[in-house]
């Protein structure tokens, strides 16, 4: 492999629960998506040696998680590792500052260094004494980003961090957590169970159902396959891109993807010329076209190319090349009636109005 590998193979039981993982591939920040009670948190505590197992080799982005000479996880102070609850686990008797420092008398050479680091790229300088009570849920969240990275770790274990935030919370936090990605290039176990997130944050994901693996591999691919799509779609999985703004004007918004993509969004959204912005597409809104259309009111009509055709429960997923990956919902019908088939070049048709601005 030429690329940072990640190694996950675990098998533990808990009760009548058991999970089985074993996985293999090229990442630094790998997503653990999946519905609840799948497994997502039992693999995350597996990861912190929480939980006996009779099988536990963990590596992530080319760091191996300690064990000792019989193979037991190391003592989490052991384990090199900053980590992120679901429930945050905020010291409430003390100030910002107290909880940062609360791990470093652990951490090696450089903590302070992490430290500050850390208080820097999280913009929380302006929070340092305060007490959590005091702190809003997104400020809460990135005090303990922040503390996960203060020690500073050779691995980082994020579980469902944006799980407890509303819609405009997630959209001031999130920027922080690509911040943290691309700045500390730490490798990342990051657990969810919103597909959107899936496809922002991770390189790789691996989808668990029941304790089991049921499919793993880049994020757009995994979450549309045939194999994920009855769990896909019932978390709201859709297309997902991200895009630059290149003008803003009183009738509409243009954006461009790095593949040269262009689009047209709906006037009124709160951007600027130069802003970048994550845009969510549902599949049953991508309309396709075996010729261009004439004069249509929908504001975006776009020549793609066909990559592939695959039924799925009674539709049929069309993916698609329009300069970034597409994927649209026709029923069998529509696919027979335009002769889909891969290479075939359409046109696709879509609505201003269908393109979700993300948090």
């Amino acid at each position: 492999m030429s690329g940072p590998r990640t190694r996950i193979a675990v098998q533990l039981t808990r009760g009548d629960f058991q999970l089985a993982v074993d996985v293999d591939f090229e990442a630094r920040v790998t997503v653990i998506f999946g519905a609840s009670g799948s497994g997502k948190s039992t693999l995350f505590e597996a990861a912190l040696g929480l939980h006996p197992a009779r099988r536990a080799e963990i590596v992530l982005g080319g760091y191996a998680l300690p064990v000792d000479a019989s193979g037991r996880p190391l003592p989490l102070e052991a384990r090199g590792l900053g980590w992120l609850p679901q429930d945050l686990a905020l010291f409430p008797h003390l100030d910002v500052v107290g909880n940062l420092r609360a791990g470093l008398a652990r951490a090696g050479a450089g903590a302070e260094r992490a430290l500050a680091r850390a208080v820097e790229v999280l913009e929380i300088g302006a929070l340092l004494l305060r007490r959590p009570r005091e702190l809003s849920g997104g400020e809460r969240q990135r005090v303990a980003l922040a503390r996960a990275l203060a020690s500073g770790p050779r691995a980082l274990l994020l579980d469902e961090p944006l799980a407890s935030l509303d819609l405009p919370l997630r959209a001031r936090v999130l920027p922080y957590l690509f911040r943290v990605r691309d700045e500390f290039e730490i490798p990342t176990l990051y657990i969810t169970h919103d597909p959107d997130e899936a496809i922002l944050v991770g390189e790789q994901v691996v989808v668990l159902d029941g304790g089991q693996v049921v499919a793993s591999g880049p994020p757009r691919e995994v979450l549309w396959s045939r194999a994920v799509l009855p769990l896909s779609e019932a978390l709201g999985v859709e297309n997902v891109l991200s895009a630059r703004v290149l003008a803003v004007d009183t009738g509409s918004v243009r954006v461009q993807t790095p593949g040269g993509l262009q689009l047209q969004l709906p006037a009124g959204l709160p951007l600027e010329a130069g802003a970048s912005v994550r845009l969510g597409l549902r599949a049953e809104d991508v309309l396709v076209a075996a010729d261009a259309p004439g004069r249509i009111s929908a504001r975006n009509v776009l020549p793609a190319r066909v990559t592939a055709c695959e039924r799925a429960g009674g539709n049929m997923l069309v993916h698609l090349d329009a300069g970034e990956p597409l994927v649209a919902k026709l029923t069998p019908a529509a696919c027979e009636a335009l002769a889909l088939s891969p290479g075939t070049a359409v046109h696709l048709v879509i609505k201003a109005q269908a393109l979700r601005r993300l948090a």
